[in-house]
């Protein structure tokens, strides 16, 4: 997986996470080059003994695509979906996987200086992190996909 890097500056996908215990908006990316499309919430198929992140799976165009909850993965307080709910379906290492989130904000460039990439401390979730932007007076964490789409037996998928 290669990022385009255009002079000094990450396009990223910016979207929303809702903590329902405190009703805070969080900021999260995700490199563009990832996100393949952004779908509205449709019908997803609960699967057998999936672990609890894993919604069910969607027919896109034919192909079976895993839906995960972003918000229980990463350990947030997950409610329920709302209008502006979406579905990230993500392109990672030719594996296409739908991420529920609770809205998006905006494709946005973000300058490479205003990345911290060495973070530390004891949260579990660091390992998903990629880094976070200091930009527009907000912080933003960037997702490392490959790291949080670690695919396992009760995420299999099958493109015909």
């Amino acid at each position: 997986m290669s990022e385009t890097i255009i002079e000094g500056y990450l396009q990223a996908v910016v979207f929303n996470l809702i903590d329902q215990k405190t009703n805070k908006k969080e900021d999260y990316g995700v490199s563009i080059e990832q996100v393949r499309e952004i779908r509205p919430l449709e019908s997803i198929t609960k699967v057998p003994n999936a672990k609890s992140y894993v919604r069910g799976v969607m027919n896109l165009r034919g192909m079976i695509v895993p839906v995960i909850d972003v918000k229980e993965k990463l350990g947030f307080s997950s409610g329920t979906a709302s209008q502006k709910s979406r579905i990230l379906v993500t392109d990672v290492d030719g594996k296409l996987t739908g991420l529920l989130i609770d809205e998006v904000d905006q494709v946005m460039r973000m300058p490479l200086k205003e990345i911290e990439t060495n973070l530390s401390g004891g949260l579990e979730s660091l390992e998903y992190i990629k880094g976070v932007a200091k930009t527009s007076g907000r912080l933003i964490v960037l997702l490392d996909m490959q790291k949080l789409l670690r695919y396992d037996s009760s995420m299999s998928q099958s493109e015909t």
